[in-house]
């Protein structure tokens, strides 16, 4: 399996064999845990726990900020790939709008960011694989079919 820039949703069966590619070969892997609610605040805490930000974000008061920090904080993890694991997505009522969605859009927003030369400057281009953890049924939404 690939490890590719952008969002992907797989079925926990495809997560873990990804964990254990990326584990093989070096790959830093990260854990977002939002706790499904959709609150703005428990988002944004979410995102500063569980992935680099740099500056620091201290507040829920801008998505520009959150993305402008998750995007230096990944810019300067010392690896040519990462792996973001967004666990309980699902637990959302959607991602399709709402907190959630802009949270998913920041996500894909800084992949595309990052991969691009002219965007990372003096810093190398990175692959930003995310995955959103989907059902088993391949439920990529998030919130129907729970």
């Amino acid at each position: 399996m690939q490890i590719s820039s952008g969002v992907t949703w797989m079925s926990v069966g495809e997560v873990e064999q990804v964990r254990a590619q990326a584990a093989q070969e070096g790959v830093p892997i990260l854990t977002l845990l939002t706790g499904g609610i959709d609150d703005r605040d428990r988002i944004f805490e979410g995102f500063r726990e569980g992935l680099p930000m740099d500056p620091p974000n201290y507040s829920s008061r801008s998505w520009e900020a959150l993305s402008d920090s998750l995007f230096g904080g990944l810019l300067k993890i010392e690896a040519s790939r990462v792996v973001i694991v967004w666990e309980d997505a699902l637990k959302h009522e959607s991602l399709d709008i709402g907190n959630p969605s802009e949270g998913l859009s920041i996500l894909e927003e800084v992949a595309d960011q990052l991969e691009n030369r002219h965007i990372t400057g003096e810093f190398a281009p990175k692959v930003v694989s995310v995955i959103v953890i989907s059902d088993e049924c391949g439920n990529d939404q998030g919130n129907d079919e729970k």
